[in-house]
């Protein structure tokens, strides 16, 4: 994924994370008024995945500053805490809404829930869905992997939602009905959900921990890397090559030698095939860097020194 391709995630990220928080204040007002603690569970359930899309967007953006090397300095702390809080405000909302569900058991209130409060729900969740669909294309086009990730965490907020709509037809029902058992299922509704947060907020430590681990590749493992840049034309050697293991994702280092007689443009160019086929070749490689200098026979060569420039190519295809 380019850089280009981060900002995209990025942006995208944050604007899903706006769009649900719209949705769990307008979810939380319905359901306060409507005294159904289903509602209340879908209004949670948007808030903590608003901080999972903050959480991503951070890990993101680390991610990205990370890869192009970038020294993260002060940043790399500041997204470590914000993280951690994120996670800590999920489990809050969690716990906040299975204390609730419990409390609504031995205090159960008038149930207000109407047709019209039914309505809103569905239409406040396709909402959702379709926002969620917008990042799924989204992440295809960018090709993260923190979109596929979020892509197998939607499943719970499906879960959810598919919870809440049951729990707010089962109370309705049993209310017409004249029963008090509308007050259980509600707060069975508000149980399941708070687990569900709770499962979200417990996957998202290891992601945190996670987040700043950087691997350098050892020699053994970059050998492909080596094989494919000096098959490049223009490439005469390869002095020297790092990569560094990002999660998913793969950054190179490589300093080449090229003809002393190219120009600068040629030289620009060699290193831009380099880059383009590298990437090319192995889809974890997000960013190459690469550092051209003129070719010395005499160092570290010593055994080519009666190489002629003349010989070495000069001519990009």
């Amino acid at each position: 994924m380019n850089d280009e391709g981060f900002q995209k995630t990025e942006y995208g990220f944050w604007g899903g994370m706006i769009v649900l928080s719209v949705l769990a204040c307008l979810l939380g007002m319905i359901g306060f008024k409507a005294n159904s603690l289903s509602l209340v569970a879908a209004a949670a359930q948007s808030a903590a995945g608003a901080c999972l899309l903050a959480d991503a967007g951070n890990r993101i953006r680390s991610m990205s500053v990370q890869l192009a090397g970038t020294s993260m300095g002060g940043l790399d702390k500041q997204l470590s805490v914000g993280s951690i809080l994120l996670i800590v405000l999920i489990f809050v909302i969690g716990a906040e809404l299975g204390i609730l569900s419990i409390k609504s058991v031995f205090n159960p209130t008038e149930f207000n829930s109407t047709i019209m409060t039914l309505a809103n729900l569905v239409f406040l969740l396709l909402a959702k869905e379709a926002m969620f669909q917008f990042l799924r294309r989204l992440g295809k086009q960018a090709g993260t992997e923190e979109f596929i990730a979020n892509a197998r965490r939607r499943r719970s907020d499906i879960y959810s939602s598919i919870v809440v709509v049951a729990g707010v037809v089962l109370s309705m029902l049993a209310h017409a009905a004249g029963s008090t058992v509308y007050s259980y299922v509600d707060a069975l509704t508000g149980l399941i959900v708070a687990f569900l947060i709770g499962k979200i907020a417990y996957s998202l430590i290891g992601k945190s921990v996670s987040t700043t681990a950087v691997k350098i590749l050892h020699e053994e493992e970059t050998a492909d890397f080596v094989q494919t840049v000096q098959k490049i034309h223009g490439v005469i050697t390869v002095d020297d090559l790092n990569a560094r293991e990002h999660g998913h994702y793969v950054v190179i280092n490589v300093t080449i030698s090229v003809n002393p007689r190219l120009s600068v443009w040629e030289g620009h160019e060699v290193s831009k095939k380099i880059k383009q086929q590298l990437m090319k070749q192995y889809h974890h490689v997000t960013h190459v860097f690469t550092h051209v200098n003129p070719y010395d026979a005499g160092y570290p060569y010593k055994q080519q020194a009666d190489v002629e420039a003349s010989e070495l190519p000069a001519v990009l295809h």
